[in-house]
């Protein structure tokens, strides 16, 4: 039954009253007792799909979002009865004078994912040649740099002025149900850049900031902010709500997990953390794009044949660099060039890449750390799965990397993997003390020995200023029966421009020819010379 409600004066109000509106329907059957049967049961399961659609919308199901999204622009046009007039003046689109900084970003959202899509927001960026470069200095004596990547609200307001967004009342209703949708049961301002909706590659917010990650950049976006600490705690809280197993709480300050939508999701609080913090990294908007994409730089055509003969030629590759360098990027382009009739095997501590959606037409079978089942004992399964290639998201612990050393020996054709350290010879390092920690190696040597054996080349992606990503260098690991193993460089990137810097050894330069009978065709064939380059004595 249908109660009369006060026209609502602000946004604020509307929220209320939808709020009520949503809890009288869930908890009640007011105006039920008289409806006929069959009526009766219909409006139950509606009143089911509502409940459910309200406790997974937050966990990050994008059809649940959407439903509820739906029922609140129902509740406000229809159950609300709130006309044209009334909509507008709530949301007061043609007064600019009235609009706040998150208003304006709003219908700037609104406008781009309508006009350019998913990526409207990078179009926008790239239109306006914005952000600006960072700063050198805080204004302060001394010069201290500490500028970053940055939209302000007046450059805000030029993209709006600029763009001419035009609103008419089905989008105005849209951003009205929008903004009480977020502030009831989704991320606040947030929740459109933690949706599938907006391809960006990360948000994260603390401290009273917030930032984009977006084409590589750090992006603080400065115009917005939390209106008070309370409600970013509400948005960590809803987001912690996605961990099977544990809770956030006093006791437990910080946790990490995964959103229905394949976002990975960070989140820390006091006392442990100075604020309340999340970040979330989105891996949707991480297509398995080609090579050539990718790599832009004055002779990326050696990097990109020299990369195809490395996987064709079936060698162990790790996948080197800091976080957002470009490694599940350049990971997901690499296995276009891994034989068809190769079975992948892919391990990874959280579902991050979806080979098996990019790739459907492959034989790829995906697995992700859960309750005991950790990587070793992933990596340990796969020797029972008809394995060809095996391929680790990420190695960040030591059983991990004793376990990928192993099954890199053992585990089928070759392996891939990606990992955080910065050069060479500190990987070799950190595989070495694995072995030692975890296998009971007893002595270096040895470990050293088998670490060599297990790992072939290490592709090492870097990111400068700019967010441009690159690769700095391939090294191969060689074995050398003096110092038991040394390091080349096959590929340098050197004065904006990619070359070949060595010749790879005899024994991976057998496996490639072996394996890849056409490497003669390759641009970057002449590393395949039988005269060896330069080693880097360790």
């Amino acid at each position: 039954m249908k109660k009369s409600r006060e026209i609502p004066e602000n946004l604020a109000q509307l929220t209320v009253q939808v709020k009520e509106y949503v809890e009288e329907l869930i908890f009640s059957g007011d105006g039920w007792e008289q409806d006929r049967q069959e009526v009766k049961k219909k409006k139950n399961m509606q009143k089911g799909r509502l409940r459910q659609a309200l406790h997974r919308c937050c966990l990050g199901s994008e059809g649940d979002r959407l439903f509820v999204k739906e029922f609140i622009k129902e509740v406000i046009a229809e159950q609300l009865g709130l006309v044209q007039d009334d909509i507008f003046r709530l949301f007061p689109v043609r007064r600019e004078q009235e609009l706040n900084a998150q208003d304006q970003f709003e219908i700037l959202l609104y406008s781009c994912l309508r006009r350019y899509g998913a990526g409207g927001l990078f179009h926008l960026c790239k239109k306006y040649r914005l952000p600006r470069e960072p700063s050198n200095s805080c204004g302060q004596k001394g010069g201290n740099a500490c500028g970053g990547y940055e939209i302000s609200g007046e450059e805000l307001l030029r993209m709006v002025r600029a763009e001419r967004v035009d609103i008419a009342y089905p989008d105005l209703l849209e951003l009205l149900a929008q903004r009480v949708y977020q502030e009831l049961y989704g991320f606040s301002f947030c929740d459109r850049l933690i949706s599938q909706e907006l391809a960006v590659d990360g948000v994260c917010a603390g401290q009273g900031a917030v930032y984009v990650m977006l084409g590589g950049k750090k992006i603080r976006l400065s115009f917005l902010a939390f209106k008070s600490e309370n409600e970013l705690a509400r948005v960590v809280r809803k987001l912690s709500r996605n961990h099977p197993r544990a809770q956030l709480s006093r006791r437990n300050c910080a946790m990490v997990l995964s959103l229905q939508n394949d976002a990975r999701v960070t989140l820390a609080r006091p006392p442990a953390a100075e604020g309340w913090n999340f970040y979330v990294r989105k891996f949707n908007t991480v297509s398995a794009r080609e090579l050539g994409e990718l790599l832009t730089d004055e002779n990326a055509v050696l990097a990109v044949s020299l990369l195809r003969m490395l996987v064709k030629g079936c060698m162990n590759l790790v996948v080197t660099g800091e976080q957002a360098s470009g490694k599940t990027t350049l990971l997901k382009a690499l296995v276009r060039f891994i034989d068809g009739k190769y079975s992948i095997r892919l391990a990874e501590g959280a579902f991050e890449m979806h080979l098996a959606q990019l790739y459907p037409e492959r034989n790829i079978f995906s697995m992700q750390e859960h309750g005991e089942m950790q990587m070793r004992e992933i990596l340990a399964l796969f020797k029972k799965t008809d394995t060809d290639v095996t391929i680790c998201g990420e190695i960040n612990e030591p059983q991990a990397a004793e376990a990928f050393v192993q099954i890199a020996q053992s585990g089928g054709r070759f392996t891939m993997c990606t990992s955080h350290h910065n050069t060479t010879k500190r990987l070799v390092s950190y595989m070495r003390n694995a072995l030692l920690k975890e296998a009971g190696f007893g002595n270096e040597r040895t470990a050293t020995d088998q670490v060599v054996e297990a790992l072939h080349f290490d592709v090492h992606l870097e990111q400068d200023k700019n967010g441009h990503r690159y690769i700095e260098r391939i090294t191969e690991i060689e074995r050398e029966d003096e110092n038991g193993y040394c390091l080349k460089e096959i590929l340098v990137f050197a004065g904006g421009a990619y070359r070949l810097a060595g010749r790879i050894g005899e024994e991976h330069r057998q496996r490639i020819c072996r394996f890849y009978p056409e490497w003669r065709e390759e641009e970057a064939a002449a590393v395949l010379a039988e005269q060896g380059g330069r080693c880097i004595k360790e």
